[in-house]
């Protein structure tokens, strides 16, 4: 099973990962905030997902923690905005990919298939 870290402080989009996703084929664990990937309390992932305005650290700002941390950097990372211009931001900020809110469930089953290696 392949595993994935969701940093979401929406309720709703964390809910649509739970309904878009096959449980038997992806774990998806989920938080409001990044203090559990600053803290390195987390086990590797296969991906992690990761709000690009989250309260405390925002999500570009975890992207570049994780890519700079010898626990975390192979894993990929994907951003997730409504900001117009996030592919950009984010492959500044050192993310694998981007995908723009509101986002359709193919679209986020596609994007996670495509970084998550089989």
């Amino acid at each position: 099973m392949k595993t994935i870290i969701l940093i979401e402080d929406d309720e709703a989009i964390r809910d649509v990962f739970f309904l878009a996703l096959d449980p038997g084929k992806y774990e998806v664990s989920t938080f409001e905030t990044g203090s559990v990937i600053l803290e390195n309390r987390l086990a590797v992932p296969d991906l992690f997902m990761l709000d690009k305005n989250i309260a405390g650290t925002d999500g570009l700002a975890l992207c570049r923690f994780i890519k700079a941390s010898e626990v975390y950097n192979r894993t990929p990372v994907i951003i997730l905005s409504a900001s117009a211009n996030i592919k950009e931001v984010a492959t500044a900020a050192g993310a694998d990919d981007a995908i723009s809110k509101p986002f359709t469930l193919k679209a986020l089953r596609d994007i996670i298939a495509l970084h998550i290696t089989k």
